[in-house]
């Protein structure tokens, strides 16, 4: 007897790209029992009406159809609210500007066979140099992860983990659900990180692949990486600070970085034994540097915002 699948949307103001998320869901769809479950956080421009109108002229696809409304807060939230209005035994949580590939309707049955939670790999979709650069990035990042996991053998420790985003149902009701954890910071990682500890088998997959449509332009990325450092500031619970102790201080280590960009050499390094061009290692260099610069004076500034407050 095959999975039911619930595919669990977060969104809030991406009516440029939630289209191209709904779409993709077809995908599954169209060979599998699904149910399709859109969590909107209060968006203020078209996405909700772009989801309705979805609905409307695709219902025949799905086994069920639900629009949840959340006040937006928080994306551990809504996946929360997710996970507790679905019915399926498989869970894959995307965001309103991640698509699925084609890669989940011939591979996802065979790696739920090995795995009860399994981490896609992105790609970014290129719309300009800064997009281009950033999938080359995240694709070194793979790389170092990869390697590194093979290295230490099994691991739980979400400074390495790539965060999952399929879950078999049974894993996050031993969980008690998506826990609430973080507004701007780490809520996959440590759903993740749970997970293994919990005992269940991940698994990091080269063969499922999910799109990531970013917004163009360098700023975009500059203020992402502001506000994620901010973030380890701001609201992590205590069960968040804990489980992810090891990946703050990697991140913090990073920091080295500006002063003395080794971890650059390094990336750039990795970049080039993977992609064989020179042009390309230097661009992800530099990307290396202007994210971990981006996440350097956004965890000063949470910090300093800190120490003012007491």
């Amino acid at each position: 007897m095959g999975h039911l699948y619930s595919v669990i949307i977060a969104t809030k103001n991406n009516e440029l790209t939630i289209r191209h998320v709904l779409r993709s869901t077809l995908i599954v769809a169209e060979d599998y029992e699904t149910e399709l479950i859109v969590v909107d956080g209060n968006s203020s421009d078209n996405t909700l009406k772009i989801v309705e109108k979805f609905i409307d002229e695709n219902r025949q696809y799905y086994k069920s159809l639900k629009i949840l409304r959340d006040p937006g807060f928080s994306l551990s939230f809504a996946r929360h609210l997710g996970f507790k209005n679905s019915q399926g035994d498989v869970l894959v949580f995307l965001d309103g500007d991640t698509p699925l590939t084609f890669s989940f309707k011939y591979c996802l049955e065979k790696e739920l066979g090995e795995a009860d939670l399994i981490s896609p790999m992105f790609e970014v979709i290129p719309l300009d140099k800064a997009t281009g650069v950033f999938n080359w990035f995240m694709k070194s990042v793979s790389y170092v992860q990869n390697e590194t996991a093979l290295m230490r053998g099994t691991i739980n420790d979400p400074s390495i983990l790539p965060p999952a985003r399929i879950y078999k149902h049974r894993v996050l009701e031993r969980m008690k659900g998506y826990p609430l954890s973080s507004r701007f910071f780490g809520e996959d990682r440590i759903a993740t990180a749970l997970a293994v500890r919990l005992g269940f088998r991940y698994k990091l997959s080269k063969r499922l692949k999910l799109l990531k449509i970013d917004d163009p332009g360098y700023r975009s990325y500059w203020r992402k990486h502001f506000r994620y450092a901010l973030g380890m500031h701001k609201d992590l619970s205590p069960l968040g600070k804990y489980i992810l102790r090891g990946y703050i201080v990697a991140r913090r280590v990073s920091h080295e970085n500006v002063i003395l960009p080794v971890f650059s050499i390094i990336y750039a390094l990795y970049s080039f034994k993977y992609l064989k061009s020179f042009k390309d290692a230097v661009n992800i260099a530099l990307m290396k540097y202007f994210i971990d610069t981006a996440m350097f004076l956004g965890d000063l500034v949470g910090a300093l915002t800190k120490w003012w407050k007491k």
